[in-house]
């Protein structure tokens, strides 16, 4: 079977007709996600049911899996939790915040990573937000302008939900080493379509989910935490698991586990586990370099075609240096962007409408020949 038909062969929706380009909202759940699925419900159902043991050695797989993903230098740098909200919450809650304190962030920024932050108002923290160029890219020199000697950190996401900007994380890690401010990124638009190295951009904090890029179920993520703010977070939560040794159970006073696995306060959710370790799995076979070069290709090449139309507005950025697995688009004329997607939908093909614009995000599997059917809706 030659390599792109294995692809294809995993993601059977396609052999249904379905062209799925809505990767930034949610993923399809591949054969192989679905198959490790089925087998850890059979066995619960029907099986051993209880492999904690077992269990456990696939949690710290799938932690190695994550922390190789993002070139962290260590697996015990990586926390489960359920989402990229409560992972952000996790260090906006877990830091001690004094009034006057500032965070900057941007006028791009979907809510997950604006929010959380919000909530310290109330502790008197000021949110300072900076605004893209003409070009609608966030500029590292824009925030370094934005600095004061009140700025605790600089939070921003690895990919912007609508515009798919793609942020310079390594120059702006490096303004943030420079004045030794705190770094926060949003990840989940970015982990699965574009490469992130938390240790070269010296991030401090990687928050996500794994439900769009990552391909994996809803309700399971997870946050990466530097040796850094190891040292400066205090739990927001704790449960039975965020002590040494949990298994001692009459032990009401025993020391707190480190910060990374204090977090983790109870009964993992391991559907959603099994899920991600399965779609890291096939990552991980078809080479992350490789998914990423695909998806590339696959926006460039949409953006170039639709660039090439007549009435079409393209909010991408026009520089592929900047660009993700996210290209927005409005048409003019189009008074209804809900009602044309909606179509589209009874056609079998997905795309996305967000605040008035077309959003399409391609993912490795995607064929040329579906790109080209999309198009002709815009001709």
């Amino acid at each position: 079977m030659s390599f792109k038909n294995k692809i294809a062969e995993n993601f059977p929706h396609q052999s249904d007709g379905h062209i799925y380009l809505n990767h930034a909202a949610i993923s399809p759940l591949s054969k192989n996600v679905r198959q490790a699925i089925d087998r850890f419900l059979i066995d619960r159902h029907t099986g051993a049911i209880d492999r904690f043991e077992q269990w456990s050695e696939l949690i710290e797989d799938t932690r190695l899996k994550i922390s190789n993903l993002i070139h962290a230098k260590s697996a015990d740098n990586i926390t489960f939790l359920g989402n990229t909200s409560e992972a952000v919450s996790a260090i906006t809650e877990g830091l001690t915040w004094e009034k006057g304190d500032e965070i900057i962030l941007n006028t791009l920024e979907f809510p997950t990573n604006v929010q959380p932050f919000r909530i310290l108002g109330k502790k008197g923290v000021n949110l300072i937000f900076v605004k893209p160029d003409k070009d609608g890219i966030i500029q590292p020199d824009d925030i370094k302008e934005a600095i004061t000697s009140k700025t605790k950190m600089v939070s921003i996401s690895a990919v912007q939900y609508l515009t798919g900007l793609k942020s310079n994380l390594k120059a702006i890690g490096d303004i943030c080493e420079d004045h030794g401010l705190l770094f926060v990124v949003d990840g989940i638009q970015g982990l699965g379509a574009v490469d992130i190295d938390v240790v070269e951009s010296k991030i401090d904090a990687l928050a996500s989910g794994s439900h769009k890029w990552l391909m994996a179920p809803m309700g399971i993520g997870f946050l990466y935490i530097s040796e850094k703010m190891k040292q400066l977070l205090t739990p927001f939560k704790t449960g039975w698991l965020s002590v040494e040794v949990p298994w001692d159970m009459r032990n009401f006073e025993q020391n707190w586990a480190p910060i990374s696995s204090h977090l983790e306060v109870g009964t993992y959710n391991m559907i959603g586990i099994t899920g991600l370790h399965a779609s890291l799995s096939t990552f991980e076979e078809i080479g992350y370099k490789n998914a990423f070069s695909m998806i590339q290709e696959h926006t460039n090449y949409l953006y170039d075609k639709l660039s090439e139309i007549d009435g079409i507005d393209l909010l991408t950025p026009k520089n592929p240096h900047f660009r993700s697995g996210i290209v927005t688009f409005k048409v003019d004329g189009m008074n209804d962007c809900d009602q044309f997607v909606s179509n589209l939908t009874n056609q079998k093909i997905t795309l996305s409408s967000r605040e008035g614009f077309i959003r399409i995000s391609p993912h490795y599997y995607n064929r040329r020949e579906e790109l080209d059917i999309v198009l002709t809706h815009f001709l």
